[in-house]
């Protein structure tokens, strides 16, 4: 397919006539005519997407809709935001809420607002500017409900700063130990120092011994790497009970570990983690801070990987209901795609074209085979059906970052006209029937006649032992026999073309059926 090209952005356009394709994203208001094929004449025309919507789009595989042009929605692909898992004790993503998914924690917002952009997974962020807060406060049996010790679990998010505050505190939990009476303060807090992020955890660690608790010294664990404004990053504090390790990851690399044991090495002698009673603050996000934060998790276990691209790199395919062109005879001629393939994105569209609807399951409803959309869109040779559908595939680019759009596509087709019925019809009694003749329509497409009868007009649903319609071929004369002597029978007559289509009836005839041996 054509591939026009401005700066980062690719545009595709496959098109039989000129249309106008606007950029989004790339040059407000500038506004690119293609054509790439042709004008051709054209009988029908039915757009989907774009203002029209995509009614017709009822299978979704790794892809959704999001606002476009105008108000409109695109097709893209799906983006690799985690959902909820048996292993998910909050989960924050900001896509028109701050609840938690789990329903684990309640939440408090003192000012946060929600931002469609810039996000890094689905469609908002929790916007933070110095002065806002988010509380998440732990329900019953969530992670940091009082005197947990939790075993493995990991606290992941991103992060995208507007600015570096010294001093501001991303992510902060207090609590209690009551050891005998008397309460040990408890501290854990990601905080800005020097340009990069730390994670304190002060009185987080313990030793068990019998009926006491004793608080290890205060770990601290600190990034290398200074933070970078307004570029997004995964953070990562993880804790693996198996091993003793803590751990800070920075997009998925580790800027500093630790070994919870009294070697401060891996040897066995884990000292464990264990939250107190909460001082009632709850999870605090956000003092200080200036900047959005997206894809807030807490897990369960230490293998929660960070999922770093925006898109898995798996293929995202959307496939159309059946769409009725009218008729078997409908010729198909054209399918323009409006589409948008930014990087080394990609989309592959394919169409089928049946007379039947075999099935309800949108992937086995039609019984052909896909075929490619051809890079101009125009389909050639003589392709018809009464029934088609379509099928686009979306591929990621190699980084797994940009997703192509699908604005709109155009179906061109010329509906084949029913044929018309014999104009004149007439018919005489015969011995225990009747015969039928009428005038041969002129049609080249014309294959045939169908005689319908029955007992009272316009209900044309045989007789006892007598099924209608009947099929005369090509033939303009036909003979029912076995009808009852001096019963009125009515009949009607229309024709059928070459691709089952058939149209109006003919004029209504009234014939008394003939007795044995009596000549006509």
């Amino acid at each position: 397919m054509p591939i026009d090209k401005y700066g980062t952005m690719s545009t595709r356009v496959v098109s039989t006539c000129r249309f106008f394709l606007v950029l989004l994203g790339v040059v407000a208001g500038m506004v690119w005519s293609v054509s790439n094929a042709p004008a051709q004449p054209f009988g029908t025309e039915r757009t989907f997407g774009g203002r029209e919507g995509w009614g017709i789009l009822t299978d979704f595989a790794n892809t959704t809709l999001v606002p476009g042009w105008e108000g409109a929605r695109d097709v893209v692909l799906a983006d690799a935001a985690r959902r909820p898992t048996t292993e998910t004790d909050l989960l924050a993503d900001f896509d028109g809420t701050v609840d938690d998914r789990t329903g684990n924690y309640a939440v408090r917002n003192e000012g946060v607002l929600l931002a469609g952009r810039p996000t890094r997974f689905g469609s908002g962020v929790a916007g933070f500017d110095g002065n806002a807060t988010l509380a998440y406060f732990p329900g019953g049996g969530s992670l940091f409900s009082p005197d947990t010790q939790p075993g493995s679990f990991a606290i992941d998010f991103w992060l995208y700063p507007n600015h570096i505050t010294e001093g501001a505190v991303v992510l902060r939990w207090r609590g209690a130990l009551l050891n005998g009476g008397h309460p040990v303060l408890q501290d854990l807090r990601l905080e800005i120092n020097d340009r990069r992020l730390h994670w304190m955890l002060t009185n987080m660690v313990v030793r068990v011994g019998d009926n006491r608790i004793e608080a290890a010294a205060p770990i601290r664990l600190s990034a290398r790497r200074s933070m970078i404004p307004r570029i997004w990053q995964h953070h990562q504090l993880r804790y693996d009970s198996f091993t003793g390790q803590l751990a800070y990851l920075v997009d998925g690399i580790p800027e500093d570990i630790r070994y919870l044991s009294e070697s401060g090495r891996e040897d066995g002698t884990s000292l464990a983690i264990l939250f107190g009673n909460d001082t009632g603050d709850g999870i605090v996000l956000g003092r200080g801070f200036q900047g959005a934060l997206d894809e807030l998790r807490i897990s369960r276990t230490a293998d929660a990987g960070p999922q770093l691209s925006r898109y898995t790199g798996e293929p995202g395919r959307v496939i159309s209901r059946p769409i009725d062109l009218g008729g078997s005879g409908a010729h198909l001629q054209s399918l323009e795609t409006v589409a948008q393939e930014p990087g080394g994105t990609e989309v592959r569209g394919y169409y089928r074209i049946s007379n039947h609807v075999v099935a309800t399951d949108p992937r086995d409803a039609l019984d052909s085979d896909w075929k490619r959309i051809p890079p101009d869109g125009v389909i050639r040779g003589n392709v018809r059906g009464r029934f088609l559908q379509l099928r686009y595939d979306l591929l990621a680019d190699a980084r797994r970052e940009e997703s192509p759009r699908i604005r709109a596509v155009t179906v061109r087709y010329h509906s084949a006209s029913a044929p018309p019925p014999p104009r004149v019809v007439s018919g005489r009694p015969i011995a225990g029937g009747v015969e039928l003749n009428w005038d041969t329509v002129p049609d080249g497409d014309i294959q045939g006649y169908r005689v319908y009868f029955g007992e009272r007009p316009g209900r044309y649903t045989g007789t006892a032992g007598l099924v209608s319609p009947r099929d005369a071929g090509n033939n303009t004369t036909m003979r029912i026999t076995g009808l009852r002597p001096d019963v009125p029978y009515v009949f009607a007559v229309e024709s059928y073309d070459r691709y089952g289509q058939s149209g109006s009836f003919s004029r209504e005839i009234e014939i008394r059926a003939g007795r044995e041996g009596e000549a006509p």
